[in-house]
């Protein structure tokens, strides 16, 4: 995949989008470069490599059971990185200090940004 086309980010960011919501870390962590690096602005979580970003993912699935990503309102995209302005939601398996408790629904609405080279995520940023 080419990543200057817009059309292939954004078709990127929706077959991420959809690994993610699976739930199946194989999918996910095959999209990932290995220095990938992720960022969630509020949240205090920055993890570099494929393997941090898997451990990352796992430990999330755990905490937050049917996580996912709902309520596109735009995405757009240009040069080698994709915005998407999403919610995502799930319900706290346990007590998530400072975030989440157990048996709560959470929801944040988010800023999210893509960075796409040679078909593989190299950056994620989530703002929100």
């Amino acid at each position: 995949m080419t990543t200057s086309n817009k059309t292939d980010l954004v078709e990127f960011a929706e077959t991420y989008i959809d690994a993610y919501n699976s739930g199946d870390l194989d999918r996910i962590t095959a999209l990932l470069a290995e220095d990938v690096r992720f960022v969630h602005h509020n949240r205090g979580v920055d993890v570099r490599g494929k393997d941090a970003a898997r451990q990352l993912f796992e430990t999330y699935g755990q905490l937050f059971p049917g996580k996912a990503f709902s309520n596109r309102r735009s995405i757009a995209a240009s040069g080698d990185r994709v915005f998407v302005e999403h919610t995502w939601g799930g319900t706290a398996a346990a007590d998530v200090p400072g975030w989440a408790a157990a048996g709560e629904t959470v929801s944040l609405d988010l800023g999210t940004f893509m960075t796409v080279r040679d078909g593989l995520l190299v950056e994620y940023h989530d703002y929100g």
